[in-house]
């Protein structure tokens, strides 16, 4: 008797359309949606520092307290998603992000914009990544790091056109008709795409390579596992290196005499790499392990954070954008793999969701704190030396777990 194909494994008769890559479509533009809005920010800061006066490190605090409560809300979504099912939970993050930016449109004072942008619109982000990783981690067993390497690219898909987008339509029609435009349009596609979600035919927790979860584990029993511990100080240094760039690049661009325009291009370069270094690290997942490309990802950042040190150039800034954007790309799915590797799928969007809140506090506090070293100095310099030190010491803590799983799988 012959061995049944792939599909087959998970339900689907031959010479059927395969619905999962429906799901990826789907969760790939719902995580482009909502990535490129959130990276959107970074063209946004200029425009409010100075229509409110407002110093670099307010402005941060407002992206870093929505970065807090996005993650935090993310646990709690992807709770419900797993119990519920993921439709109702992504239609009302789909109302709750276009009501943010709406109300954001019209705020005037610095408490309004942290309520409408900080809390509601980062409550509608907050589903989009875990919900989605879940779903696509759920529908295929093989191959499964090309798969979620695909949807990943939602990411850098939103960073290389919704960016550019903001730029032009902040000097067509401002910053408050921005947010308005962003809000009507970006809820509207959420909610809608949300009802083409299925559940898959049957819980993938088995795949050539990924572990079956032991019996009876429970989220106490993860978040206590060391492997899950040194994973999330990873993951938390290195998104921490992250939003330095995502929020303060343009920003530090302009500082040494870039064009605005141009500078936003930075960014969109970056989105535009991070799409093969997604693509690139799922399918070098499959083939050379998960912490290859954890290595990788971590030696490539830190590499970036030396050459932006010395980056004044047009030229050097887009190598820095190249250099940058593999490991800012590469990183992403390697979240919901190495939580399927060893604690399989049925409470993927929880588990994702916890590190997406982890991963969140790291970015907050790099942007907020980049913020407060320019404030204080009036350079950019501390915060990429910082931002390179945290890549090192997240490179140092998967060495280490690479050696505990090596002893103990």
């Amino acid at each position: 008797m012959s061995e049944p194909s792939p599909l087959e494994r998970i339900g689907v008769a031959p010479g059927k359309f395969f619905y999962g890559w429906i799901i990826v479509a789907v969760c790939t533009l719902m995580i482009a949606i909502a990535y490129g809005l959130m990276y959107s920010y970074s063209v946004f800061f200029k425009p409010l520092a100075e229509y409110f006066n407002w110093d670099r490190a307010t402005v941060s605090a407002v992206y870093s307290v929505s970065l807090v409560v996005r993650g935090a809300v993310a646990i709690g979504i992807g709770w419900l998603a797993d119990k519920y099912g993921s439709i109702k939970v992504v239609v009302f993050c789909g109302f709750m992000l276009g009501l943010g930016l709406v109300l954001s449109s019209r705020v005037k004072e610095l408490w309004q914009l942290y309520l409408t942008y900080g809390v509601i619109e980062a409550v509608g982000l907050s589903g989009a990544f875990g919900i989605g990783t879940a779903m696509v981690s759920r529908w295929f067993t093989e191959n499964r790091g090309l798969a979620l390497g695909i949807v990943s690219t939602g990411s850098g898909l939103g960073t290389l056109f919704i960016i550019p987008a903001t730029e032009r339509l902040i000097n067509a029609l401002g910053w408050s008709q921005t947010f308005l435009v962003y809000g009507v349009t970006a809820g509207v596609v959420m909610m809608t795409t949300a009802f083409l979600l299925r559940p898959a035919p049957r819980p993938a927790f088995a795949g050539s390579n990924t572990a079956a979860p032991p019996a009876g584990i429970t989220l106490g029993q993860v978040i206590k596992d060391s492997r899950m511990m040194l994973f999330m100080g990873a993951v938390l240094l290195f998104f921490f290196s992250i939003q330095i760039i995502m929020v303060h690049l343009v920003s530090y661009a302009t500082d040494v005499g870039i064009d605005p325009l141009v500078a936003a291009t930075f960014i969109s370069v970056i989105g535009a790499v991070s799409i093969a270094g997604r693509l690139l690290t799922g399918i070098g997942t499959d083939k050379t392990g998960i912490y290859n490309i954890l290595i990788f990802t971590r030696i490539f950042l830190v590499v970036s954070f030396i050459c932006l040190v010395f980056t004044r150039t047009l030229w050097s800034f887009y190598l820095f954008a190249v250099i940058f954007g593999f490991p800012y790309g590469g990183e992403i799915p390697q979240v919901p793999l190495f939580i399927g590797k060893y604690w399989g799928t049925k409470s993927m969007a929880t588990l994702v969701g916890l590190n997406l809140f982890v991963i969140t506090i790291g970015g907050a506090l790099g942007a907020w704190g980049a913020g407060k070293i320019y404030d204080a100095t009036h350079s950019y310099q501390g915060a990429f030396i910082a931002g390179g030190v945290a890549g090192l010491i997240s490179l140092l803590l998967i060495l280490i777990l690479r050696r505990q799983t090596s002893r103990n799988d």
